[in-house]
């Protein structure tokens, strides 16, 4: 069985394409896809699966304890973790599109590629949301957050970080001082067509701020995700892409880390920080809504809201434990990938079971439109009509609707998926799509 440095990509996929898409240029040395990236997406996803599958069973009276169990498991490790991740990985691949068209001065043409991605990813989100689901259809706010991003793709790293800590620290307080005046708690859900129809700025409100994953808190993942990128591509032209994922992993861990007992440490103090008990609410309770999902913003203005992790809330302790998780992930999964990497060379082929699996899940991860599109159709189809006829769910969840087995179904899907693009070649339809219209533009 070949190692994860050497079971890398088969080869058919070498030489790879540029990364806006087009071809190689004349020349020009192969170069090869991260493949720790690709799986972290497939992570990504999964976790995202996981979320709407499995995590829904923990308020389900009627499912077993495993499942119960199974569910408060997937709370953790992926309520409020995997959709950031993806974020990330959605700054880092923009730096990958736009890498040919930065160094031969095409600014403009590298903006135009990250907004126009942007777009599409728009349109495919308000096409998702006529499918009637549980699930929040996150692309329409990813493409806006993309599109504010986009002016930014060739500006200076300490730029960036500057941009990011200060969105970081202002963005959670505006967004819960914006929802108090307003007196809403979240509004848009999946937006859609019929919302843009019925209320053109409040679904743009929506968007920007007041929906559940506002483009204010995903600029920051996806600044985080270009300045990640930066390092591995320079990591990787320098020879030193080993270290730099060490670092990245180590340092990653050690924030989120810290990150999470400091938030764990205010949330046993606070009266410190000024917090009065609220009438009526039990304070034990009032901590547990804080530790669990909210819909993207903190709970106040406070700062003792503002210092606790809570899940999706776009507080500065729960951007930096996210982006910190992020970070360690993407920084492990290249280290123990791509480490043997080495600029302008082709990565070497294995031919063993473990070099073609891994490349299946490398696959799917390298297909994130395309698996996440169909796993909101195929969730919307199998729980909304048990959501509309309580009836149905006399006698608890079916396996195949929710729960552990929903869930094995559905990555067994993706995965399926990924075998068909590793045998083949060939990249995800939505992926290949929105390539193939950028390319258009941009040569246009």
């Amino acid at each position: 069985m070949s190692s994860p440095a050497s079971a890398t990509i088969p080869r058919h996929a070498t030489p790879a394409p540029a990364p806006d898409g087009g071809s190689p240029r004349p020349g020009a040395p192969s170069r090869a896809r991260f493949v720790g990236v690709d799986i972290a997406r497939f992570l990504a996803i999964a976790g995202m699966m996981a979320t709407h599958l499995i995590a829904i069973n923990a308020m389900n009276p009627a499912a077993s304890p495993f499942e119960q169990g199974a569910a408060q498991w997937a709370q953790t490790l992926t309520s409020g973790i995997a959709a950031p991740l993806f974020a990330v990985l959605g700054g880092l691949s923009s730096v990958f599109a736009t890498r040919r068209l930065l160094r031969d001065g095409r600014t403009g043409a590298a903006i135009g590629t990250v907004a126009l991605r942007g777009a599409i990813l728009i349109l495919v989100g308000l096409l998702l949301a006529f499918v009637v689901s549980p699930v929040v259809v996150v692309l329409a706010y990813y493409g806006v957050a993309m599109i504010l991003v986009a002016p930014l793709i060739a500006v200076r790293g300490p730029v960036l970080v500057a941009i990011a800590a200060i969105l970081g620290l202002a963005g959670g307080p505006l967004n819960a001082a914006v929802r108090g005046g307003l007196g809403v708690v979240n509004e848009g859900g999946s937006v859609s067509f019929e919302l843009f129809g019925a209320d053109p700025l409040g679904a743009l409100r929506a968007l920007a701020l007041t929906g559940e994953y506002p483009a204010t808190t995903w600029v920051v993942y996806l600044l985080a995700g270009i300045l990640v990128g930066r390092l591995l591509v320079s990591g990787s032209e320098r020879g030193t892409l080993a270290r730099v994922s060490a670092i990245l992993a180590g340092a990653g861990a050690a924030v989120a880390v810290a990150a999470h007992l400091a938030s764990t440490w205010v949330l046993g103090n606070l009266a410190v920080f000024g917090f009065a008990p609220i009438d009526g609410i039990d304070p034990e309770m009032f901590r547990t809504l804080l530790v669990s999902p909210t819909y993207g913003a903190p709970f106040s203005t406070e700062l003792w809201a503002q210092l606790v992790a809570t899940p999706h809330s776009g507080s500065p302790m729960d951007l930096l434990r996210t982006v910190a998780i992020a970070c360690a992930v993407i920084g492990l999964l290249v280290l123990l990938c791509d480490r043997g990497a080495r600029p302008g060379a082709p990565r070497p082929t294995g031919t063993g079971f473990g070099a073609r699996a891994l490349d299946v899940v490398r696959s799917a991860g390298a297909a994130p439109l395309t698996v996440y599109a169909l796993h909101i159709v195929v969730t919307g189809l199998v729980l909304t009509p048990l959501f509309e006829d309580p009836s149905l769910l006399e006698s608890g969840m079916p396996w195949w609707a929710a729960g552990t087995s929903a869930f094995a179904l559905q990555l067994g899907g993706a995965l399926v998926i990924g075998a068909i693009l590793s045998a083949t070649g060939r990249r995800g339809p939505l992926e290949a799509a929105t390539s193939g219209i950028v390319r258009l533009a941009v040569r246009g």
